[in-house]
């Protein structure tokens, strides 16, 4: 299968963001997904956080929050989610990605296809560089990466940020 031709991404309304969580909740772990709130797993407050995330990032990257999400769609099912938040502080007009896949959606080709669907995106928003941060010991992530021609650097805080001129 050639995944990238059956890959899409979807804006987020509330029928998909109900989606996206029931994939997070079966599909991934609550910190790939959602930040440490209110203690371990899927608790009222990071479903709550999930929730008003979405609703935020449905405006746009012209909106209040800045920062636009999707859903990555494989097909007819729901994969997982990207994001794009532009950075007002860079001297180019600048976004900063991120991308949680379930893990039974992973190592198929969907997260580099959806990144490659997201750099276009911030192709046609006019932007000119898409920056991303993984963890050091995601080499999934930076092989992901560094296919879709990222610059990586190595920070002294354990993480790899990465670099994209568009």
């Amino acid at each position: 299968m050639n995944p990238s031709a059956d890959v899409s991404l979807v804006d987020v309304d509330h029928e998909v963001a109900d989606q996206l969580l029931a994939l997070a909740k079966r599909d991934a772990s609550p910190d790939e997904v959602a930040p440490p709130l209110g203690g371990p797993g899927w608790n009222l407050e990071r479903t709550a956080w999930f929730f008003s995330y979405h609703s935020a990032a449905a405006a746009g990257l012209d909106g209040p929050a800045a920062e636009k999400s999707w859903a990555v769609f494989c097909g007819q099912s729901i994969a997982g989610s990207v994001r794009l938040k532009r950075d007002g502080a860079a001297l180019v007009p600048t976004a900063e990605t991120g991308i949680w896949l379930g893990r039974s959606f992973r190592s198929r080709g969907i997260g580099g296809a959806a990144l490659d669907l997201v750099l276009a995106e911030a192709r046609r928003a006019g932007l000119q560089r898409v920056t991303a941060r993984t963890l050091a010991g995601n080499s999934s992530a930076q092989r992901l990466l560094a296919a879709a021609g990222a610059a990586l650097t190595q920070d002294n805080d354990g993480t790899v940020l990465a670099v994209v001129d568009l």
